[in-house]
């Protein structure tokens, strides 16, 4: 093989690899929304009357990071690449009770922090889990919750309980995953708001 003919076949080689990597599509990042789904109820005996605050969500570590996250055994999680919350998980979350409560008419008000308001209630939760279970073959979502309740005068504790939502994704493609995490979130929120309802006004009477 002459010279010129070696270069020639490098250089066909070249302009092949050039266009094969050029084909492959790159991958964009795409972002998700939390949209908890599942009826809830308005409190049967009427709200409770003052004001309830719910403070900002506990998230720490990669529960509360952007990227989703899968599990594949009971100990490794790992995050998906380009695909991502819309904003942090525990944010989203504070954002979703807020709603709930209001649906369900639980108290006279229910605010965020930023109101500054003279608040009578505080309603506080953490983030324990929200991963999609591949560990068994078919997505799972999982979400785990701690919620409470406290009464700011005497700093009396109302309830205090973990919940969990546990979902079977549709289907393996991402949009049916964040689905059933939603599905998920609007377990653990009619759970805790039908707790809630249990509550007695009389026996959290305001002064």
């Amino acid at each position: 093989m002459t010279i010129l003919n070696r270069r020639a076949l490098m250089l066909g080689v070249s302009a092949a690899a050039l266009a094969a990597c050029s084909s492959a599509p790159v991958p964009t990042d795409s972002y998700y929304r939390l949209t908890p789904s599942g009826a809830i109820s308005p409190r049967g005996s009427g709200p409770l009357k003052g004001i309830a605050e719910v403070t900002p969500i506990r998230g720490e570590g990669v529960v509360n990071a952007r990227a989703l996250l899968f599990r594949k055994s009971t100990s490794q999680l790992q995050q998906y690449s380009y695909h991502f919350w819309a904003d942090a998980p525990a944010a989203m979350l504070q954002r979703a009770l807020v709603d709930a409560l209001r649906a369900a008419r639980t108290f006279d008000t229910v605010a965020m922090p930023e109101m500054k308001l003279n608040r009578d209630y505080e309603v506080m939760g953490s983030l324990r889990k929200l991963e999609n279970d591949i560990s068994q073959g078919g997505g799972r979502a999982v979400v785990e919750m701690e919620l409470g309740l406290r009464k700011v005068s005497g700093n009396k504790v109302l309830l205090l309980k973990v919940y969990t939502g546990d979902v079977a994704a549709a289907g393996s493609d991402m949009p049916a995953v964040v689905a059933a995490f939603s599905t998920a979130v609007g377990q653990i929120l009619g759970q805790f708001v039908a707790e809630l309802g249990q509550i007695q006004a009389s026996t959290v009477a305001l002064p």
